[in-house]
């Protein structure tokens, strides 16, 4: 950094009609995130801050282990905050920030000094039980001190980490923070289920704003109250996304359709484990009808063999496929061709495409001429295979963003196709895959490509984070400036 660069910024002096601190605090108020908002106030004389925006700024540097702020947000990473602390939090308060409980909640007694300083400005929290944690009457204390002085509490997870007995009044306890109003956003993590959770989700969906569901790992609950919750989610006209995984409990919805209102959804089946054929067609009942954007599906070759699924699929835009065996490839390929407005592929958590790659190529180029943005996560691909992905874009006339994974022993070896791609996408991330051999001389690797790339006539790249050694002329070469806003953004990670 040069000294020019260090010098500070002059306050800005404000015409006088603004040079109130009550106009400085709305007019910050107003600020979308901390870069401008922390801008606009340093710009500002400090004569000017008001008590709430001062406390604002100070939370973070206070007990920074505990406390941090990100205008709007002020996240708590630990419930054990002393008095100090607690006032300064109060006095954010006339800012109307939204307070994130980022930390486990599993005792009462620190939640409850909490929610009487600032439990009107709390919009997320998170609550665990484990063998440490509530017990003896807490849940029901935590879920009443929720439901009673949070009343404006968008975002609740409930995660338990032990496979408790069916009748644990404890998780029963905890549970009915479900049943507040104004949650939107809920996340559930548990093994076995207790009968009323099918019907507190009901209710949920029924009574509350929910515009977001996610459920993890519930394998067991009482039938009829699967059933309850089904119907309540086909009938409901409110909720935007659904994610599902390994919740075997509710099956492929039982035969219910999903709410028309639905634009994302997760199912994704344990790895490796098989789905029967009449779940299968439960899954495609419920989605055929919707009008999905976006899905993330663990058996989508499955699901495309489904007739009834068919609706949604032709209209689908956004795909997420991830850990597939090389024998699952194929049906993936082929389910391929029923998303012909397919505009977003993405292969993730090492997705084997060891005898697919070509295949997967053609496919997409003939059927899915709308895709804009492909992500292969594959970290075994020869340099052929990389050849064949790298190669592959330029018969994807729309194509303008490539992630994929690469071992950086192969990078230089594919430099021309590297390039060629490069002349034709807006941007490619390069996840590099180190083996162990090599893995002292990874930042050496990376350095020889960004000279390599230097040295290329008419190089189709700019690379906005290079490390802080680069050699001068890739630099000037690569670097970021006003007049390569046109070249592809490369990034090596």
């Amino acid at each position: 950094m040069t000294d020019k660069e260090r010098t500070p910024r002059a306050h800005v002096t404000p015409p006088d009609a603004l040079a109130l601190p009550h106009v400085v605090e709305a007019i910050a108020m107003c600020l979308d995130d901390q870069k401008d908002f922390g801008r606009f106030l340093h710009a500002i004389p400090r004569s000017l801050w008001t008590p709430a925006l001062t406390a604002f700024l100070a939370c973070t540097t206070v007990m920074p282990s505990s406390v941090s702020t990100n205008w709007p947000h002020i996240a708590l990473l630990s419930m054990e905050l002393p008095p100090l602390v607690l006032t300064l939090l109060a006095a954010t308060l006339p800012l109307r920030p939204r307070f994130q409980l980022q930390c486990p909640i599993g005792q009462a007694a620190p939640l409850a000094s909490l929610v009487a300083v600032v439990g009107p400005a709390i919009n997320s929290v998170t609550l665990h039980l484990n063998s440490n944690g509530a017990a003896n009457g807490r849940g029901q204390a935590i879920s009443s001190l929720l439901l009673q002085r949070c009343p404006h509490l968008p975002r609740v997870v409930v995660c338990v980490k032990l496979n408790l007995p069916t009748g644990n009044s404890e998780l029963s306890d905890l549970l009915a923070v479900v049943a507040h109003r104004h949650v939107e956003d809920l996340t559930i993590a548990l093994q076995r289920a207790p009968p009323e959770l099918g019907y507190l989700l009901a209710a949920w969906l029924s009574t509350a704003p929910a515009t977001k569901l996610r459920l993890v790992q519930v394998a067991q609950i009482d039938h009829d109250a699967a059933i309850a919750f089904c119907d309540a989610l086909q009938a409901n006209t409110t909720l935007r996304e659904l994610s599902m995984y390994n919740a075997r409990a509710f099956g492929g919805f039982h035969g219910r359709t999903l709410p028309v209102s639905l634009k994302t959804l997760e199912w994704n089946a344990r790895t490796n484990s098989v789905v029967d054929d009449a779940t299968m067609t439960d899954l495609a009942t419920a989605v055929g009808p919707t009008q999905l954007e976006r899905l993330e599906c663990s058996v989508f070759g499955q699901l495309a063999t489904c007739p009834a699924a068919a609706p949604m699929l032709a209209q689908l835009q956004w795909l997420l496929v991830s850990g597939l065996n090389a024998g699952d490839m194929e049906a993936l390929i082929a389910g391929l061709l029923s998303v012909p407005a397919l505009m977003s592929l993405a292969l993730v958590c090492n997705c084997d495409l060891s005898f697919s790659t070509e295949l997967l190529m053609e496919t997409l180029a003939t059927t899915c001429v709308h895709l804009e943005t492909l992500h292969v996560s594959d970290e075994q691909l020869t340099r052929r295979e990389v050849v064949v992905v790298l190669s592959g874009t330029l018969d994807l006339p729309r194509l303008t963003s490539l992630t994929m994974a690469i071992r950086l022993s192969v990078v230089l070896d594919v430099l021309p196709e590297l390039v060629a791609a490069g002349r034709q996408l807006r941007t490619l991330h390069l996840n590099a895959i180190v083996h162990g051999e090599m893995h002292g001389g990874a930042g050496e690797a990376k350095r020889a490509l960004y000279r390599a790339l230097a040295l290329t006539q008419n190089v189709p790249f700019v690379v906005e984070a290079l490390p802080e050694d680069t050699d001068a002329f890739v630099v000037d070469v690569l670097g970021p400036r006003a007049d390569r806003g046109d070249r592809c953004r490369l990034s090596f990670t």
